[in-house]
């Protein structure tokens, strides 16, 4: 996959839907200059279509689904695949970064029963707790441990939404970890002997 990440730093400047951040990101990509995130090369990506996604976000009102078609590249050298997300995207959710940042910010401020909170967004429980629990794991691997610790979730995700370095924020964390902020990590396949 190939992330981009500019989309969000716009948005916290800019008042935009995830759509039109997700379309203003892609339309702009110069795939001539880019390099392969499989084998490094630079130049040799080319168009390979695209593929439909489901998009949830949430315009403080209320959740709203779309349809998006994220644009696929092959490198020429490697002949590998992959699709263009920026970083309003979380690879494997249907849920915009944005939305999950905000149900979260909202289960912090405990203004709401988490029923009450988990109806306004249209998100099961179960759902809501994977992400905080992501999200604490996760803001430990960006402050680290120590001050991690100190720093509270709620405070930890004001300063994220208000930062105008977000994006910034979430790419160092995608290149440090191979994994983007808020995305489940794939468990690696276990293999069951037959009897």
């Amino acid at each position: 996959m190939i992330r981009l990440f500019t989309a969000l730093c716009k948005s916290v400047l800019e008042k935009l839907s995830d759509e039109a951040i997700f379309q203003e990101a892609t339309d702009g990509y110069s795939y001539h200059k880019a390099q392969c995130p499989a084998c490094g090369t630079v130049g040799k990506l080319s168009p390979y279509g695209d593929y439909s996604r489901n998009l949830v976000s949430h315009d403080g009102e209320e959740s709203i689904e779309s349809s998006i078609s994220p644009r696929r590249f092959e490198c020429g050298s490697c002949g590998r695949t992959h699709a263009l997300l920026p970083d309003i995207l979380v690879p494997h959710s249907q849920y915009s970064l944005r939305f999950m940042l905000t149900a979260l910010v909202a289960y912090f401020d405990r203004s709401k029963t988490i029923v009450a909170l988990c109806a306004q967004f249209g998100i099961a429980v179960s759902t809501l707790y994977a992400w905080k629990h992501r999200l604490l794991e996760h803001k430990e691997l960006l402050l680290g441990m120590v001050y991690s610790h100190n720093k509270p979730a709620h405070a930890f995700l004001r300063g994220l939404l208000a930062s105008i370095h977000i994006s910034e924020q979430l790419s160092y964390f995608f290149n440090r970890y191979a994994f983007s902020f808020l995305q489940n990590r794939p468990q690696p396949a276990t293999r069951s002997r037959s009897p």
